[in-house]
């Protein structure tokens, strides 16, 4: 039993351990040698001490709340199966965000959240946690499709005709994610001959325990979560002085989250990705590139690699292959 004990904790440590240097290289690679993170400082502060240090408090709060709809979203989530606490669930969410750093499209942040089930529920959990992803995702695609019909039509100068028939098209694409988000139980029905899904497809029925109430509540914390992340977007934006409209600015945000939804990537090579989208779509909004590039950045630090400097934290002090029951 002494032998397994040792086994387990030097198992915890070395995953630990190798969870700190990829965060480390990670934390090297994207900002220590990025310039356009060396800039921002300077940028930050060119309005004033006052206002700069106004405008970061008002960005950090966002942040936390940002995270705690996400926490508050996964405990309405988990609850259906275990109840959790919301402490407990907010450590979970950032953990995730740690781990998330390392995969595609930070389908690691699963793992990270599943670590504070109890064991016997992890499978029923991380199929559950399914739905608080695909009700940000649907909200993220709602907003986009939105911001995208606006952004042709008022930016790009697109046929009205054009812009109608898109409408049309993006409406009939709405109705039907909606019904799928809706109907789960019914979808994982549709599949349960496919191999894939035959070892797990008695943990999904779980998907059923959900109401239609259930779900709207998960709609509407997602949508409080993507409002606060699009007011940080602005906000930033603003303050690096790109001087848009709200009716602009959210239109072009709502189509950078779109893109940054659709296109894969991973968290650590994330700002990649989001830099040259992002700038894209915003220069045809008469936002330089520079202050695109500072904004964006800005955003990624602020709500990706700060919590997972803290999600570090929990996972040094949580022991990984003790929590079968609590």
């Amino acid at each position: 039993m002494k032998t397994t004990n040792k086994k387990t904790l030097w198992w915890s440590i070395a995953i630990k351990v190798v969870v700190f240097g990829i965060l480390l290289f990670a934390l090297y690679k994207q900002v220590y040698l990025n310039e356009n993170v060396h800039a921002i400082p300077e940028q930050f502060l060119s309005i004033g001490a006052g206002k700069a240090i106004g405008y970061g408090i008002l960005l950090v709060i966002l942040m936390i709340m940002n995270w705690g709809f996400e926490a508050w979203k996964w405990k309405k989530v988990i609850d259906n199966i275990t109840p959790i606490k919301f402490i407990r669930a907010f450590k979970a969410v950032w953990t995730g965000v740690t781990l998330g750093l390392f995969t595609p499209n930070r389908v690691g942040e699963f793992g990270g959240r599943i670590l504070y089930v109890p064991r016997k529920f992890r499978i029923k959990g991380a199929i559950v946690s399914l739905i608080g992803s695909f009700s940000q995702n649907l909200i993220t695609v709602i907003a986009g499709i939105a911001g995208l019909l606006w952004y042709v039509y008022a930016i790009e100068k697109i046929d009205l005709l054009v812009t109608g028939a898109l409408a049309l098209v993006a409406v009939i694409a709405v109705i039907l994610l909606l019904l799928a988000y809706y109907n789960l139980d019914v979808m994982v029905n549709l599949f349960r001959k496919a191999k894939f899904l035959k070892r797990i497809y008695p943990y999904t029925t779980v998907l059923g325990d959900y109401s239609a109430n259930d779900l709207s509540r998960l709609l509407l914390l997602a949508f409080l979560r993507y409002s606060v992340y699009a007011a940080q977007y602005l906000i930033l934006l603003n303050v690096f002085g790109a001087e848009l409209s709200v009716m602009t600015g959210l239109a072009a945000i709502a189509v950078i989250f779109l893109a940054q939804t659709v296109v894969p990537s991973f968290a650590i090579a994330d700002l990649l990705t989001r830099l040259p989208v992002a700038a894209l779509i915003l220069s045809k909004c008469d936002v330089s590139l520079q202050i695109s590039l500072a904004a964006t950045t800005s955003i990624w630090i602020l709500n990706l690699i700060i919590p997972a400097i803290a999600g570090y934290i929990f996972i040094i002090r949580f022991n990984i292959f003790k929590n079968r029951q609590s």
